[in-house]
């Protein structure tokens, strides 16, 4: 039997203001797991209930096995200089939510079941924490690219090119994600068969 496995889809969520105060230069990034209880003996019941109890995404209208959630906030403060307007300091943040599953298996369940669960379980993880890397990932580039912009006239130019430039980093960041799901959906069941393949080699060892 083959269990059915989804991909997951990030709400992405920004709100990036100027600020008259002078903020902290480093971004911060706050990450949280949650788990949902998935229950069965068989692949079948197991399979079926992840479709009933995962994550359910409105981008793409469908429960999940697992998902991974990224909202980029911050403010940027700026200063005059001889040369007009630049920026100051970046206060970034992210905010990482992963949700995962958790099967407690039932007493009475074959070796099969719970190796093919163990390794779809690792997969799941394996690819959420690729979602929450290429989120970090972004967080940096978009950082040093404000922090690198080259001075404007006045202020407000100052935060227009600001929020221009956030808007083609964030834009990049969700080709990014929306590109390595797609190939994750091309390779899954490759992938899947691959890591299985590892299991039982490491197991009868």
């Amino acid at each position: 039997m083959k269990l059915t496995t989804g991909l997951c889809v990030l709400g992405v969520a920004l709100s990036l203001a100027g600020a008259a105060a002078v903020g902290a230069g480093a971004a911060s990034i706050t990450e949280k797991t949650t788990y949902f209880a998935v229950k069965g003996s068989t692949l079948a019941e197991l399979d079926q209930d992840l479709n009933r109890r995962g994550p359910f995404l409105s981008e793409t209208g469908v429960r999940h096995p697992g998902a991974t959630e990224v909202t980029f906030d911050g403010k940027v403060s700026y200063k005059r200089t001889s040369e007009g307007c630049e920026v100051d300091q970046t206060n970034l943040s992210l905010n990482l939510e992963i949700t995962l599953p958790k099967w407690t298996p039932p007493k009475r369940v074959s070796p099969q079941t719970r190796l093919i669960w163990q390794t779809l379980e690792a997969d799941i993880v394996r690819h959420e924490n690729r979602h929450a890397a290429i989120a970090k990932n972004w967080l940096k580039r978009t950082e040093s690219a404000l922090r690198n912009l080259r001075p404007e006239r006045t202020c407000r130019e100052m935060e227009a090119m600001v929020n221009t430039v956030t808007a083609r980093y964030l834009a990049g960041h969700e080709r990014a994600q929306v590109e390595f799901d797609t190939i994750e959906a091309r390779e899954v069941n490759f992938r899947l068969r691959r890591a299985l393949y590892r299991a039982v080699q490491e197991q009868g060892r």
